[in-house]
């Protein structure tokens, strides 16, 4: 949940996993200066040494009002994405940078495990696949990943009264996996694609993405070979 000052306002930035949130914490310390409740090194102590279930930066709603008085805020704003794109986005993560999914798993068993366990371990994956209308403020100002960042610096100005500092949010986080990064996914099956929609379905109502579009542009790639998975794993793994 990262918080920035403008003169003596605090505003939050909903940081919805897998939004370029990176891109645009990066752009806030640029242009704003430091922000608070945003730890990019939240994974290196083990769990057991860690102070919150997920990164403070991932927080969910329930726990922002817990924290931090409504009142204090005078303004927020996210970046939403279509959530079978944010999805697939999270797997490729968690497959390819933390390697918490198990060699030969493909997307569809990953959700649906997930699924099966989220009401018991809400916090699994640091929020990553978690719904983004768990993570956003109702009255905050909403940008959706597919119309590009810049938006977001008018929207800034328009915050601040001034058009100084940077005027692009470059891309902070890209992919480590190079061209491969993104096909190593099996497409969605009928099952999971109707076990997204009901996850996410109030996602697709608030942000206005439609879970019908997925279903006409489904990749047909096979998931990778083993042996490039495994080259894939130790080119991360120096990184």
């Amino acid at each position: 949940m990262p918080f920035f000052r403008i003169n003596d306002a605090l505003h939050y930035f909903a940081h919805v996993p897998k939004c370029a949130g990176a891109s645009v914490e990066a752009y806030l310390m640029r242009r704003f200066g430091p922000i608070a409740f945003a730890n990019s090194r939240y994974f290196k102590p083990p769990p057991e040494h860690r102070w919150t279930k997920s990164s403070p930066q991932h927080v969910d709603l329930e726990a922002l009002k817990l924290l931090i008085p409504s009142e204090w805020i005078a303004s927020s704003f996210s970046v939403v994405r279509h959530p079978v794109s944010r999805l697939r986005s999270a797997f490729d993560y968690q497959l390819l940078g933390e390697a918490t999914v198990p060699d030969g798993t493909d997307i569809n068993a990953w959700f649906l495990d997930w699924v099966a366990t989220r009401e018991k371990a809400p916090y699994r994956y640091d929020n990553h696949p978690r719904p983004a209308s768990e993570l956003v403020p109702q009255d905050a100002s909403v940008f959706r990943m597919e119309d590009g960042l810049q938006p977001i610096v008018e929207y800034l100005d328009n915050l601040s009264d001034t058009i100084c500092g940077p005027r692009d949010i470059p891309h902070e986080n890209k992919s480590r996996g190079g061209a491969d990064y993104e096909r190593t996914q099996a497409p969605l099956t009928p099952d999971v694609l109707n076990t997204i929609a009901k996850v996410y379905a109030e996602d697709f109502r608030r942000f206005g993405y439609k879970c019908e579009d997925v279903r006409k542009s489904q990749p047909t790639m096979r998931p990778l070979p083993k042996q490039k998975r495994s080259l894939l794993h130790r080119l991360l793994s120096k990184g």
